[in-house]
């Protein structure tokens, strides 16, 4: 056989049911356990079968996003460039450098106390806090004698101070929103790149000595968004065989491919289930097979659709032959040739 043609399977292979159980059988072997992702400290990351049932379910918005951004070769090089990158995309939260608030109803003030120590750590003084707040808020700011913040709500309502005082806790002092934290990380050719727990990939995109070229993240929906349907698809297929790989689960990398191109051959993300590859079938049985048998035979009969019986999962179910392996062929005897044998 050609070395070109060895992987070619054969006309009427069933493809799609091979596929399905060489990802559906290792998945019952999986162990539910998660694991610690080296170089992001304090994330978790989803591993095994909820991470595979979070890409198959085609989920908006995964449990524990990471981003993995490549500096340009200047920044790269040195840890302190790449360092100072990685403070300008790291989300900071008021909350998690402040000790207390403490609420003036009467003035209307509110007095944010802030951690010196949590403060140091993340490189950030009072008065960039406060003026990030004022632009965050549209609130009036200033830094105290002893270094704490002073947010004048010019109000005296009880509910709106304190409506304040919660956006206040939630703001974001420094950093990109939805990138999570970042730290660098060095990879094995001692170039440094960082690493965030979050999926907002437009605004790091535009952080100076970022390559805008090379992010990733695990997130599919924010590669969709920025990178197109290819990236997401491409995605995909390594998001699901580092997984298998991760529980020491080999599958042939035909198999996660076809998956990938089944759920993104419409030019969009969707999951394999009711919501998605079953629910946008064209055959009434084959969807009624699947879930919600009464409510899909009802529709069906209340609006008069047919079912033409070309897919395996209809055929199965009434009994006739599927149009696979030898039934996805058809034979037709010339009539006139049988009459000459007979004879």
């Amino acid at each position: 056989m050609a070395k070109d043609q060895e992987y070619n399977v054969q006309a009427g292979e069933p493809v799609g049911v091979i596929a399905a159980q060489s990802l559906g059988e290792p998945g019952t072997q999986m162990v539910l356990r998660t694991f610690h992702l080296a170089g992001v400290a304090a994330t978790i990351a989803t591993s095994g079968l909820p991470r595979i049932i979070e890409l198959l379910d085609a989920k908006k918005m995964p449990s524990s996003p990471i981003m993995r951004i490549h500096l340009k070769e200047s920044y790269s090089k040195s840890f302190a460039k790449a360092d100072e990158v990685a403070k300008k995309i790291s989300e900071i939260k008021m909350r998690s450098i402040m000790k207390r608030v403490a609420e003036n109803f009467a003035s209307g003030k509110i007095l944010v106390i802030l951690n010196e120590q949590s403060m140091q750590a993340v490189d950030l003084t009072a008065r960039q806090a406060a003026a990030r707040l004022a632009k965050e808020l549209g609130v009036e700011t200033k830094v105290g004698e002893h270094g704490n913040i002073i947010v004048n709500t010019h109000t005296k309502n009880l509910k709106d101070v304190r409506a304040v005082t919660v956006k206040i806790t939630k703001a974001i002092v420094n950093g990109i929103e939805g990138a999570g934290k970042a730290m660098v990380a060095q990879e094995k050719g001692g170039e440094f790149y960082v690493e965030a727990a979050g999926s907002n990939i437009e605004p790091v995109m535009q952080v100076e000595g970022v390559d805008p070229g090379k992010i990733y993240t695990n997130d599919l929906f924010a590669m969709y968004r920025v990178f197109g349907v290819e990236a997401a698809r491409n995605t995909l297929a390594l998001e699901l065989k580092k997984t298998l790989e991760d529980q020491d689960i080999s599958v042939n990398d035909r198999h996660i491919s076809l998956i990938a191109d089944a759920m993104t051959a419409d030019g969009t993300l969707q999951s394999i289930g009711r919501h998605g590859l079953v629910g946008k079938k064209e055959s009434v049985f084959a969807k009624a097979a699947f879930e919600e048998t009464v409510k899909h035979l009802i529709n069906a009969a209340a609006f008069g659709q047919i079912d033409y019986m070309r897919g395996v999962t209809e055929n199965i179910l009434v009994g006739k032959q599927i149009p696979l392996g030898t039934g996805s062929v058809k034979l037709v005897i010339k009539r006139k040739e049988t009459k000459k044998k007979e004879k």
